[in-house]
């Protein structure tokens, strides 16, 4: 450790003392101690299991906070799950997505995180599993991993992991692993892609993994409990690693190295991140593993294929030059529902619409919209109608203002029904390009296509402009 991290580390550890005596309860005599306070259990209060405590902005996340031994804290709701698995009409939307890809020469690697409650059921406490069965939990979770693996992702058989866990796979107290579960997971996950076929296909380059600062973590959970109790376990430290290049011969820095044709999308697990502690060095660990080089996509906050959509919505992506590998992170509870996801991921990869694809186009311009506001993005009517009945369109919606990110599509059908879809970006996926398909429904694929309305679902006071194609 060098003379700068171990500075570092003396005054986060101080400084974490420092809080804990903040925080620390009246003085009680080392019997007491012992009696009622055996591993700072005293500094759980009742309200801890309080629902109204969690009706609110971020605490609903974590709901509901249960202690468990050794100062560990678990979620009720998403660490302690027994339900894992794509839902029965989403199974052929998955399959869907990887065949789109696979068109293109892509393969998909789906690496699963499992829960913190699977992981670390031996820390759960007598009396506090809220529901948590480890045998049907994990016979779930080893079902989900088929159903990705028959519709053609290559999924990393993660299933010895949880059997036998390693030692603080995720941080006691908050919802990301440590560095020791990325590198597990790398390591399985490198396992899996080299006996894949698609491994033959990426180019080599050797790195090394060294240890270099402590990271250390207060945890969204600890954060919970101070909001509630007034009261916290204090931060966490592990050691934390980067990984460089092997060769460090001055030569190769001016040879040319080819494209990486691997990238890596996912939850902040993954992400690359300004703040070295916040680096868990997976993106790392499977350049180590898997000998090769890969672009990082994963976001911080961007659900479970904000991430992906960003990537595929760059100009680092094109359909005519895919990546020969995407490794898509994704922690276990995420169950790749909502038909959203499809309708905008799978017109994403196949890259919108192309100029010799339009069938309807129109360009507008508006000062602002309000709340309720209706704007037609395209008309089907009159002398110049299309006849769209049973057509396979995709919808290619370009907004000047990158900031409308919450707005519906409302599409009208002339057998009276309609489709009305609510976008709602997240706010670290960049905003101005949406695709989306027209609905596969049954009592659509009969009717034909009469207007396409644009309302938002945010004040719109800076004029922007909209250009609209519909292409098959």
């Amino acid at each position: 450790m060098t003379s700068k991290s171990m500075k570092h580390y003396f005054l986060l550890a101080i400084g974490s003392l420092i809080a804990a005596g903040a925080h620390a309860t009246p003085a009680v005599t080392p019997t007491e101690q012992a009696e009622d306070c055996k591993d700072l259990q005293c500094l759980i209060c009742p309200r801890l299991s309080a629902p109204e405590e969690y009706a609110e902005g971020n605490m609903k996340a974590l709901k509901q906070i249960v202690p468990g031994k050794d100062r560990w804290l678990f979620r009720s709701e998403v660490d302690l799950t027994n339900n894992f698995g794509i839902p029965a009409a989403a199974q052929p939307e998955f399959a869907r997505l990887m065949q789109a890809f696979a068109k293109h020469g892509t393969q998909v690697a789906v690496t699963v995180q499992p829960t913190r409650g699977l992981m670390h059921r031996a820390q759960l406490l007598p009396g506090q599993a809220h529901g948590f069965d480890y045998q049907k939990a994990s016979g779930n979770l080893r079902r989900f991993l088929q159903q990705m693996r028959d519709a053609g992702a290559i999924v990393p058989d993660i299933m010895p992991l949880v059997e036998n866990p390693p030692k603080d796979f995720f941080f006691r107290r908050d919802h990301h692993w440590t560095p020791v579960g990325a590198q597990s997971t790398a390591r399985v996950t490198a396992e899996a892609i080299r006996q894949s076929p698609v491994f033959a296909q990426l180019p080599r380059k050797n790195y090394v993994t060294e240890q270099t600062l402590t990271l250390y973590k207060d945890g969204t959970l600890n954060l919970g409990l101070s909001a509630i109790c007034g009261n916290h376990f204090g931060y966490q430290f592990v050691p934390g690693y980067q990984t460089v290049p092997e060769s460090n011969d001055a030569a190769q820095l001016f040879e040319e190295q080819p494209d990486p044709e691997v990238v890596l999308v996912g939850t902040s697990n993954s992400a690359a991140r300004e703040d070295e502690t916040k680096q868990f060095n997976f993106d790392g660990f499977l350049k180590q593993y898997l000998s090769t080089d890969l672009i990082n996509y994963a976001l911080p906050g961007a659900g479970q294929d904000g991430s992906l959509l960003e990537y595929l919505l760059s100009s680092n992506y094109s359909p005519d030059k895919a990546p020969k590998l995407i490794i898509w992170e994704l922690p276990a509870n995420y169950p790749l529902d909502g038909e959203l996801t499809y309708r905008q991921l799978i017109p994403a990869v196949n890259g919108g619409c192309k100029a010799s694809d339009s069938v309807l186009e129109a360009q507008l311009e508006r000062p602002s919209m309000g709340l309720n506001d209706r704007l037609e993005l395209l008309s089907n009517t009159g002398e110049g109608r299309r006849d769209l009945k049973g057509r396979n369109a995709v919808l290619d919606i370009r907004i000047s203002d990158p900031n409308i990110k919450n707005f519906y599509i409302i599409t009208y059908y002339d057998n009276g029904t309609r489709d009305k879809v609510w976008f709602r970006r997240e706010a670290i996926v960049t905003g101005g390009q949406y695709y989306l398909e027209l609905s596969r429904a049954p009592e659509f694929r009969d009717a034909n296509l009469l207007s396409v309305l644009l309302e938002p679902t945010q004040t719109v006071e800076q004029p922007f402009k909209v250009e609209t194609k519909l292409c098959l």
